[in-house]
């Protein structure tokens, strides 16, 4: 009985202090969503690790806006969420965790710009001191658009400690001043056991999604921003050189050479298509136009060579203009120095470098 009575006191005080340990104030600081009016839009707004970006229409008056945000349970932002601002800079909101031991901050910014049409990867930056991101800038020097890659996902495996060891990179020596290198990379021993074993370096418009990159890599390519222009075609300069053993998941593939690609793609978007991703990205029926290069084109090269591609109009389809203005049409433009690397086969080492592209319209 005694022995009975001492069990039923501990899982008791378990219980009691699991109650406890439940009732602890949330540790986190996070923004989780941000509502604004969905007529002003373009795109949902973008939520990144300490940024936020309002892709609106022209017409939008930035001076009075006052978006909602949902936080971590328990946290709190100033200025308060649904607050009135002028958004003609950037404005800066910081969440404090429950708890109050934690803070961050968060810089939100309305944007009416749309992308240009031409990249010459001059602008970098560090994320969270591990890896490099492109972006591009407006004529007042905003962040008007991220390049997504799958640099995040590579970073979970560790098989890097410097931003030169990761599959996208910066690159001093390009065509004019800076070039992106795009370089398979392998993912190490983390990766080699989660059927992951490489890692192609890739560049694009759109998202990547960090928790899909591990569930579902294809759906992890959340392809697209808004464009007001029909894209006719692409051109820029590469070099390339392919890796020394072409492997098919981690199986040496003795008589196969790795090559790259470049593809673009404009759809149509609308409330049932966001994005494309992996799985529809040259098959979906809101699909326009495509661009991709042949495989006469997937060259090997030591020397900066000028590629052009042209889009291609699917199904003689036509424009809604209107559509267009309200930024209803998307573009998406890919690079990645393996071709099949979302399936992880490729070649570790290969490596294809890009600098000046210029989209025609």
């Amino acid at each position: 009985m005694k022995h009975l009575k001492y069990i039923l006191f501990l899982l008791g005080s378990c219980l009691f202090l699991s109650c406890i340990q439940s009732e602890l104030p949330n540790a986190e600081a996070d923004i989780l969503s941000c509502t604004v009016d969905p007529a002003i839009l373009r795109k949902d707004p973008i939520i990144q690790n300490d940024r936020i970006q309002i892709l609106v229409k022209p017409s939008t008056d930035i001076t009075k806006q006052a978006p909602v945000f949902t936080l971590t349970p328990g946290a709190t932002i100033f200025p308060e969420s649904g607050t009135v601002l002028n958004f003609s800079q950037p404005q800066v909101y910081t969440v404090t965790s429950e708890d109050r031991q934690y803070q961050k901050k968060y810089e939100v910014s309305y944007i009416i710009s749309t992308i240009s049409s031409m990249y010459s990867f001059e602008n970098v930056r560090l994320e969270n001191g591990k890896f490099d991101v492109f972006f591009e800038t407006d004529t007042n020097g905003q962040n008007i658009m991220d390049w997504a890659s799958g640099n995040s996902g590579f970073g979970l495996t560790g098989a890097s400690s410097t931003p030169e060891g990761y599959p996208t990179a910066r690159w001093a020596a390009g065509k004019v001043g800076q070039a992106v290198k795009l370089t398979t990379q392998s993912t190490g021993a983390l990766g080699a056991t989660m059927g992951k074993p490489i890692a192609a370096g890739n560049l694009f418009m759109g998202e990547f999604d960090l928790a899909a990159s591990i569930t579902n890599p294809l759906k992890s390519l959340h392809l697209g921003v808004p464009v007001d222009f029909v894209p006719d075609g692409v051109k820029g300069f590469f070099k390339y050189k392919a890796g020394p053993v072409y492997k098919e998941n981690g199986v040496v593939q003795p008589n196969k050479k790795d090559t790259w690609d470049i593809y673009a793609v404009f759809f149509e978007t609308d409330t049932e298509l966001k994005y494309l991703d992996g799985t529809n990205k040259f098959t979906h029926p809101n699909i326009y136009s495509i661009a991709q290069i042949t495989d006469v084109q997937r060259i090997e090269t030591s020397n900066w060579t000028e590629f052009y591609i042209p889009f291609n109009v699917l199904n003689n389809q036509t424009i809604d203009q209107q559509k267009l203005k309200d930024g209803k049409y998307s573009l998406t433009l890919v690079f990645t120095s393996s071709i099949d690397g979302d399936t992880f086969s490729g070649a570790v080492e290969s490596t294809l470098l890009i600098d000046e592209v210029q989209l025609i319209h």
